[in-house]
C-alpha cells in the first residue's frame, strides 16, 4: 500500500498490510539469492532442484509444466510447510506431455507453446514461446547500482533478525513492455511505474492504489501473464524502483508463482481462468438494469412507491435492491427485517414478484454487538477470536454503527448457523444477496480452521461469497450469484462484483472505468459499479453519462448514498436513462451471447482494448474507451465539455447513431450531446436484438433481429438458453446471402443502409433459397425482404 500522503490528517484503516521492513544503516545483511542448484529429482512433467544461496542456505526449487501454456515455479524452504493455502488447482498428470532434456549446465522443459530453460550455475530461469522467443527472464544483471548494491530483489529469500519475513524474484523488463491486471485497481490500466500491493482493503473512493479486489494476475503485452498462488499480501515493483525490472515480494512461506504463455493475450486470460476458476453463467434477469433504495431509510411502503414509479415510467428493470435499512438500525446484519418498517416482507416481495421484479437484499458478514444474535454467536464461539481467544470486536462503520463481530467463515457450525439465517429471506421471495464488507479482517485475528489473520484477510471474501452462494443456489435453485464488493483470485466464480463507494464525480467515473478494465484482464467477466457514483449527489449531466456508462457495462446498478432515481433527476435525466435503458435491453441477446462465452472462457463482456487489438501499441496504455463484446466500441464521455478523442483501430467503424463509416488506425475528436453516448460499431457486425421488455425471462429470445452493418461479410454466433444459432450474411453485387443454422429457426434480419453499400435486388438463404420481395406496407410473411424508403431491408427468414 501507499505511504501516507504527507502532511495530510492522519486516517486509521484498520486493515493495512503487514509492512515489509526497511534495513538500517547498521543492518549489513541482505536478501539471500540462489546462486546455483542441482537437479535432486525429475517426473514427466517437471523437476526438483536443491537450490544454493549466496549465504549457503540450501532451498528446494521445483519446476512444473502443468498444461501446455502453464508453468509453476515454486521456492520453498528444504520442508514444505504444509499448512500454506493454494488457490491453483491441480491439471490432471496426463494434461500434457513434458520433453526435459539435460545438457552441460542446463535443463529444458518444453511443451508445445512454452520452453524453460534452466541455468543451474549461476543460476537463472528463462521462459520462451513456442518459437524459441523469450518471454519472460530472471535478472540478475540490472539489480545493483555504481556501488553495487542491489535495488531489486532477486529470486530467493529475505531474512531480518534470523526470521524469514519474505520470498522474491525480479525479471528484466523491456523497454516497451505494458502490464495489466492486479483486479480492480482505479490507478491507470497500464501498471509500468506504479507499485502495488495485492491486499483487500475498504478504499472508500477510486483514488488510490487501494482496493476492495485484489488479485496477484499481471498480465504482459509480450504475451505472458504471471500468478502468484498465496493468499497473503504480494508487492509488485512494477518498474517503479528500477527501470529495467519488476519484483514479486510474497510474504507467504514459499514463493508460488505460475507463468502463463499464450499465442495472445485472450488465450492467458483463458488459460489463467482454467487454473484458478471459470465465471459462473448468472440468470439472464441479472442482465437487466436493477434500482436500489440508496443507502437511505427505507419501508415497504416506498418499496411499492418506487417499483411503481418504474413501471409507470416505462423503465425496462429486472431488480430492486433494498439496501441496509430493510433491516433494524443498530442489528445489521442480522437478517432480520424491520417488522416496523416491513410489516409483511412475505406479502412485499409477492407483489414485487407480480411486478416482473426480482429482489436483491443488502447484508454483511458482521453481526453488531447489540443484536441478540451476536450474543448467540458469541457464546457458541461463531466469531474471529483476538489473540486472547475472545470474540474479536470491530469498529468497520467507524462510529456511525455498533462495533461488531466478524463471522468465522472456516467453523463448519458457524458456516450452518449463518446459511440458516441467509435462508429464511431466500425462503420468502428474495433472489439475490449484496454481499458488502469481507474486507475488515484484522492481521492478528484467530480463526477456528488455525488460519490467521493475515493468511485470511484475502481469502475471506471467497469463502464468504462461497456461503452466500451456495445457500442462494439451494434455496432459489438458479445459479449462486452474488453482487459483491470484494473478492480475489478465483472470486469470478460468483459472478457480479462492483466497484464500491466511489465519490460523484467526473474524476471518480473515470477511475471506474480503469478499474473495471483492470478487473476484466483478470477474467472477472460480471462487474459493474454505482451510476452516478455512491458518495454524494450527482449532477444531472453526471448522472446521466454515468448512467450511458453503465447501461454499456456488463451489469448495471443504480445506486448511491442519496437518490439515483431516474425521475429524481428532472425530465431530461429521466428520458435519457429509459432511452439507454431500452437500449441496453434491444441488445440483451448481444450481452448474453458474451455472457455465456465469459462462462466458458473467462472473457470479459467489457473488453480493454488492448484484449482485442494487442499487437496495435496505441491501445496499451488505453483506458478510457473499451469494447463491449467483440462489436461495440465505447468511448464513455467522462467530463462536463462532452469532447473526447475516440481511437478507431485499424479496419472500419461505422458511428451507431449516424451510421457514418470511418478508416482506421485514426483519432477522431468528438463532440457529444448529453443524449450521445460515442458508440461505434465494426463494419461486418451482426448484432443480434430484441425489442425492449419491462424485464426479462429465462426461457429462450423469440423474435430476434440481427442488426446487419454489413460491407462485404459478418457472422455471429449467437448463444441462448436452446443453444447457438450461426448466422451469417455477406453482400456481392447486388445479392444478398443469409445463412442460418443452430438452435433458432426463424428470425429476421436487418440490412442498414451504410456509405458505399452496393443496392440490393436479390436475397438467398441458406445459399438456395430464394427470398421473395414484397412492397413496403404489405404483411411480411416468412422468408420474404422489404425495402424501406430509407433504403433499410428486412429480412424475416425460416429454415
Amino acid at each position: 500500500m501507499a505511504d501516507q500522503v504527507p502532511l495530510l490528517p492522519y486516517n486509521v484503516y484498520m486493515t493495512e498490510p503487514p509492512q515489509l521492513p526497511v534495513r538500517e544503516a547498521e543492518d549489513q545483511g541482505g536478501p539471500d539469492f540462489l546462486v546455483q542448484a542441482e537437479v535432486k529429482g525429475q517426473h514427466a512433467r517437471g523437476i526438483v532442484l536443491q537450490g544454493q544461496t549466496c549465504s549457503g542456505e540450501n532451498v528446494t526449487v521445483t519446476l512444473i509444466l502443468v498444461a501446455d501454456g502453464i508453468a509453476r515455479v515454486l521456492l520453498e524452504n528444504e520442508e514444505s510447510d504444509p499448512a500454506r493455502i493454494r488457490l491453483a488447482r491441480d491439471f490432471p498428470a496426463d494434461e500434457c506431455e513434458v520433453t526435459i532434456t539435460h545438457s552441460e549446465g542446463y535443463v529444458y522443459l518444453q511443451t508445445p507453446s512454452l520452453r524453460i530453460e534452466v541455468a543451474l550455475q549461476p543460476f537463472h530461469l528463462t521462459f520462451c514461446d513456442a518459437d524459441g522467443r523469450p518471454l519472460l527472464s530472471q535478472n540478475y544483471s540490472e539489480v545493483t547500482n555504481v556501488r553495487m548494491k542491489l535495488t531489486v530483489l532477486p529470486f530467493g529469500l529475505s531474512k531480518i533478525n534470523g526470521q524469514r519475513v519474505a520470498f522474491h524474484d525480479s525479471f528484466t523488463a523491456e523497454p516497451d513492455e505494458h502490464f495489466f491486471g492486479f483486479g480492480e485497481k482505479f490507478t491507470d490500466f497500464d501498471k509500468r511505474g506504479q507499485r502495488i500491493t495485492t491486499w483487500n482493503i475498504d478504499c472508500g473512493g477510486a483514488f488510490s492504489e487501494r482496493s476492495y479486489k485484489n488479485v496477484p494476475f499481471v498480465v504482459s503485452t509480450r504475451k505472458y501473464g504471471v500468478f502468484v498462488d498465496t493468499t497473503n499480501a504480494v508487492d509488485f515493483d512494477m518498474v517503479a524502483s528500477n527501470t529495467a525490472t519488476y519484483s514479486i515480494i510474497s510474504r507467504d512461506s514459499a514463493l508460488d508463482y505460475y507463468v502463463i504463455a499464450g499465442p495472445d493475450l485472450k488465450s492467458i486470460v483463458t488459460k489463467y481462468g482454467s487454473l484458478v476458476s471459470f465465471p459462473i453463467l448468472p440468470p439472464k434477469w441479472s442482465l437487466g438494469t436493477w434500482i436500489s433504495s440508496g443507502f437511505q431509510r427505507d419501508s415497504a411502503e416506498e418499496v411499492l412507491r418506487r417499483a411503481r414509479l418504474i413501471r409507470e415510467h416505462e423503465i425496462p428493470c429486472d431488480v430492486l435492491h433494498l439496501d441496509c435499512y430493510w433491516q433494524r438500525f443498530g442489528r445489521w446484519s442480522e437478517l432480520l427485517w424491520d417488522s416496523e418498517l416491513f410489516p409483511d416482507p412475505a406479502g412485499l416481495l409477492a407483489e414485487l414478484k407480480s411486478m416482473g421484479f426480482k429482489v436483491c437484499l443488502w447484508m454483511h458478514p458482521y453481526i453488531g454487538i447489540e443484536s441478540e444474535y451476536f450474543t448467540r454467536g458469541d457464546e457458541k464461539g461463531y466469531f474471529l477470536k483476538n489473540a486472547q481467544g475472545q470474540t474479536y470486536v470491530v469498529d468497520i462503520w467507524g462510529g456511525f454503527h455498533p462495533p461488531v463481530g466478524i463471522i468465522d467463515v472456516t467453523n463448519p457450525e458457524a458456516i450452518a448457523w449463518f446459511k440458516e439465517l441467509l435462508r429464511e429471506p431466500l425462503r420468502i421471495g428474495a433472489d439475490v444477496y449484496k454481499t458488502d464488507f469481507g474486507e475488515g479482517i484484522p492481521n492478528d485475528a484467530l480463526a477456528y480452521s488455525g488460519i490467521k489473520g493475515e493468511q485470511l484477510h484475502n481469502l475471506y471474501s471467497l469463502l464468504y461469497n462461497d456461503i452466500v452462494a451456495q445457500v442462494t443456489e439451494e434455496v432459489t435453485g438458479h445459479t449462486g450469484l452474488v453482487w459483491a464488493r470484494s473478492t480475489y483470485a478465483g472470486g469470478q466464480r460468483h459472478a457480479a462484483q462492483w466497484s464500491g463507494d466511489v465519490n460523484s464525480t467526473f474524476p471518480a467515473m473515470a477511475s471506474t472505468i480503469r478499474s473495471g478494465l483492470s478487473m476484466a484482464m483478470c477474467g472477472h467477466a460480471f462487474w459493474s459499479h454505482d451510476v452516478g457514483g455512491f458518495t454524494g449527489h450527482p449532477s444531472t449531466e453526471l448522472y446521466v453519462r454515468w448512467a450511458q456508462f453503465g447501461l454499456f457495462s456488463p451489469m448495471i446498478r443504480a445506486h448511491g448514498n442519496s437518490t439515483r432515481l431516474p425521475w429524481d433527476f428532472g425530465p431530461r435525466g429521466l428520458e435519457l436513462f429509459r432511452t439507454y435503458a431500452r437500449l441496453r435491453y434491444r441488445l440483451l441477446p448481444y450481452l448474453y451471447t458474451y455472457a455465456c462465452v465469459a462462462a466458458r472462457t473467462s472473457l470479459p463482456i467489457m473488453r480493454p482494448m488492448v484484449l482485442e487489438f494487442p499487437d496495435d501499441p496505441s491501445t496499451h496504455t488505453m483506458d478510457l474507451q473499451y469494447m463491449l463484446g467483440e462489436e461495440l466500441l465505447v468511448a464513455p464521455i467522462y467530463n462536463l465539455s462532452g469532447e473526447r478523442t475516440v481511437y478507431l483501430p485499424e479496419g472500419r467503424w461505422i458511428d451507431y447513431w449516424t451510421r457514418e463509416t470511418f478508416t482506421g488506425p485514426r483519432t477522431i475528436q468528438v463532440q457529444a450531446p448529453l443524449e450521445t453516448l460515442p458508440l461505434y460499431v465494426r463494419a461486418n457486425a451482426l448484432i443480434p436484438t430484441a425489442e425492449p421488455v419491462s424485464f426479462t425471462a429465462e426461457e429462450p429470445f423469440t423474435d430476434i433481429t440481427v442488426e446487419a452493418y454489413l460491407l462485404e461479410r459478418g457472422t455471429f454466433e449467437l448463444q441462448d438458453r436452446d443453444g447457438q444459432t450461426r448466422i451469417t450474411a455477406e453482400l456481392e453485387g447486388s445479392q444478398l446471402r443469409i445463412s442460418l443454422a443452430g438452435a433458432k429457426r426463424q428470425l429476421a434480419l436487418r440490412l442498414l443502409p451504410l456509405a458505399g453499400s452496393a443496392l440490393v435486388t436479390e436475397v438467398l438463404i441458406n445459399t438456395t433459397q430464394a427470398c421473395k420481395e414484397v412492397s413496403s406496407g404489405e404483411q411480411q410473411p416468412q422468408n420474404t425482404w422489404v425495402q424501406a424508403e430509407d433504403g433499410t431491408i428486412l429480412v424475416k427468414l425460416s429454415v
